[in-house]
């Protein structure tokens, strides 16, 4: 009987034992949690082709790759190129009111000799309609700020301009300006290119 050892020496080490167990498997089921999540992620890249994601059509053959299911046609007829019959087209619409219009007439001369400036006018026979933006050109406009004296003799000069600078100095207005900021971020022309065009 004195070989036996202590009870609370047995639940010691049972109470050590237990908890060694419970960290391995608490370290356990984090490594299987983190394994499944890679897996997952294989498996979604994996499956990722050119018909579910932004991935060129070369690398639909690339080992392990699946291929993008082809998707099968209406009644098995074979679709042409562009526009189908029957589709509705698209096209700009015609402008009842166009904001200029521009009479255009023959110039040269007829095969018989006669000069065309001088042929009778038979009326319209063709209209085009082109719509497009005016050219943007830069306009300096000159503010020249008076000076008045009132009767009792006091002298007052206008108020400066909005976005003048100094005076007898140039500046360049809010419109210009965004224009360069936005050649500058959304076409990235370079600062050195704006300077020498303005």
């Amino acid at each position: 009987m004195a070989d036996r050892p202590d009870a609370p020496d047995v639940v010691a080490a049972l109470q050590e034992a237990n908890a060694r167990l419970r960290a391995q498997n608490a370290e356990l089921k984090a490594q299987v949690a983190e394994q499944a999540e890679k897996i997952a992620r294989l498996e979604r890249l994996i499956s990722r082709n050119s018909g579910n994601s932004s991935m060129p059509p070369s690398t639909d053959d690339l080992p392990g790759k699946t291929p993008p299911q082809r998707r099968a046609r209406q009644g098995g007829v074979k679709r042409k190129p562009g526009k189908q019959p029957g589709a509705p087209g698209a096209f700009l619409a015609w402008n009842e009111h166009p904001d200029k219009t521009q009479e255009v007439f023959p110039e040269g001369t007829c095969p018989c000799g006669a000069d065309l400036a001088e042929a009778r006018d038979l009326g319209v026979k063709y209209s085009h309609q082109v719509t497009d933006l005016p050219e943007a050109r830069a306009v300096t406009i000159q503010r020249d700020r008076h000076e008045v004296r009132c009767a009792c003799g006091r002298t007052h000069v206008a108020d400066t301009p909005p976005q003048a600078g100094a005076p007898g100095t140039v500046a360049y207005g809010l419109n210009f300006q965004a224009w360069c900021v936005f050649l500058l971020v959304m076409h990235h022309v370079p600062v050195e290119l704006e300077r020498a065009a303005a």
